[in-house]
């Protein structure tokens, strides 16, 4: 796992999946938000060459963990990556863990306008299961089904953190010194 992409929709887990794969394998973290947005909040989209730009870099470099669910840019990088990770979390808990996270407000510049964004991300993610788009359930299932490295569909919390458990217990194991 040196190339790792990680997809799913809003609130499913992939930035805090990312943290810990990212930490336990000592690699690069990147979240897609970060190559998209402009810095300060989630209303100004970079330039698609600035976009692009960041895609080229992250795509010479021999590892990394990226998450996202912007589909359009993790194809980008599906051709590279050796693992792919799909979660797949239902709504009900997608929508909760967006709401406990909250619109993030005191990180961006302009509070009213972020808990705007907020309640559009609400609906936009609501809409996973519906939309045709590349940030869509539909389009994630294609580059999952389609992909032909590593491949780690995930579907529930416990899923994900007997996951990152196992993967804790083999990186421990790798570090132990043989006797």
């Amino acid at each position: 796992m040196k190339r790792v992409l990680i997809i799913g929709n809003s609130g499913s887990g992939k930035s805090w999946l990312s943290s810990r794969l990212s930490s336990l394998l000592q690699i690069k973290e990147v979240n897609l938000d970060s190559v998209v947005w402009e810095p300060g909040g989630y209303n100004q989209k970079r330039s698609q060459e600035s976009i692009d730009f960041e895609l080229d870099k992250i795509s010479t470099q021999s590892s990394w963990v990226v998450e996202g669910v912007f589909g359009a840019l993790a194809e980008q990088l599906v051709p590279i990556a050796d693992t792919l990770i799909f979660l797949d979390i239902e709504w009900v808990v997608c929508e909760q863990s967006l709401l406990l996270r909250g619109s993030e407000s005191s990180k961006q510049l302009d509070s009213e306008l972020a808990e705007k964004n907020f309640q559009e991300l609400l609906k936009w993610a609501s809409e996973y299961g519906l939309r045709t788009s590349k940030s869509s359930h539909q389009y994630h299932s294609h580059l999952f089904a389609e992909f032909t490295g590593n491949k780690i569909y995930l579907s529930t919390r416990d899923e994900v953190n007997d996951f990152v458990c196992s993967l804790k217990k083999n990186v421990e194991c790798l570090e132990k010194p043989a006797h």
